[in-house]
Formats: C-alpha cells, structure tokens, sequence
C-alpha cells in the first residue's frame, strides 16, 4: 500500500474507534427502541388523582362513579384542574336547570290534569271526588291510594271517571234488593268491567 492509502485507513480507523466509545453508553436496534417506550410511559404516566381537590356541588352527591369516570377522561386530555372545576359546575348547574324544567312540566300537566277533571265533573266536583276516592280505596287500598298521588295519576281523568263509575256500580248493587252478590264481594276487575261472560 501507498503511505496516503496508509493514513486514510488509520483515519478511518480512528473515527470508527471515536463512534464506538460515543455510542457505548446508547443501546442498539431493539433495545434503543424499548428504552424509548419507557421513556414515553414515565412521561405520560398521570399521578393517581390529579383532580383530588375538585369540588362536587351538593346536588352532585351519589353520582361518585360518574365523576370518577370523568376524571379519568380529563386527566387523559391533560386538563387543567381549573379547567375541570369549571365543566363540572357547568354540569352541575345544567342538570339544575333540567331538574326544575322537569318539575314545572309535571307540575303544568298535574294542574291541566286536574281543570279536565274539574270541567267534566262540574258543581259537583267535589262530592263526584270523594265517591271515586272511596272507590280506590276500597279497591285498591292505601298502597293504590299513595301511588296515584306519587305518580300524580290520581288526578288524571280517565283515572278519577273511572274510580267514579266503580263507586256508582258499587252504590247500584248496595240500593237493588234482591241482588245475590254483595258488592263488596266483586273484584276489581268486576267492577271495572262488569261480570266475566
């Protein structure tokens, strides 16, 4: 070989050398690879609770796997605690508005409710209520009783005609002599729908 060919392979030599010793500390191929995967994990690994200091308003009590779930979506969007205070009272203040707006439906139905039966029974309101409250009473008991007034059906038309019709029915069978059957000892389907033929 010729003295510059000599000094280019001990050139190259050196810098090969010079590359070994830099990237000694570095691993390779696959290992680099999952060197950088763990790396990236203890980035975005999240701490246990980010938003331990959210406040729920009173309204939101009970709603604890909701809230959990929501946390967990947040921290996955790297919110800011702030920011997240903010979306659960908007939250909380929506469903507030929705609760009442729920409310005042129910409350504008039982009212309208209520004026139909008054309307059909005219004057005599008052006396044609308590005969179909009598009815119910009769028939279905305390239990009917508190379920027609909780799920507000009580007031309904339909309902309180037809607790009516049974009162008249019942208060038929009581006047005729000569009826075999008591009216107390018809059922209550009887005496909404008459005898089974």
């Amino acid at each position: 070989m010729s003295e510059p060919t000599q000094s280019a392979l001990q050139a190259a030599q050196t810098d090969l050398q010079t590359q070994a010793g830099e990237t000694a500390g570095r691993p390779s191929g696959a290992a680099q690879t999952a060197a950088d995967r763990q790396e990236e994990k203890t980035e975005t690994a999240l701490p246990a609770d980010p938003y331990a200091d959210i406040k729920l308003p009173q309204n939101f009590r009970g709603r604890e796997e909701t809230f959990a779930a929501f946390k967990r979506l947040a921290a996955e969007l790297k919110l800011p605690a702030e920011a997240v205070q903010k979306l659960v009272q908007w939250e909380a203040e929506a469903a507030e508005e929705g609760r009442k707006s729920r409310l005042d439906g129910r409350t504008q139905i039982l009212q309208r409710w209520t004026q139909q039966t008054r309307d059909m029974f005219g004057p005599a309101y008052g006396r044609e209520i308590t005969r179909a409250l009598a009815a119910a009473e009769r028939f279905g008991g305390p239990e009917l009783r508190a379920l027609l007034d909780a799920t507000g059906l009580g007031s309904h038309p339909a309902v309180v005609k037809t607790f009516y019709e049974i009162s008249k029915q019942i208060g038929e069978d009581e006047s005729v002599p000569g009826r075999v059957r008591a009216a107390a000892d018809k059922t209550f389907a009887e005496a909404l729908y008459g005898k089974a033929q």
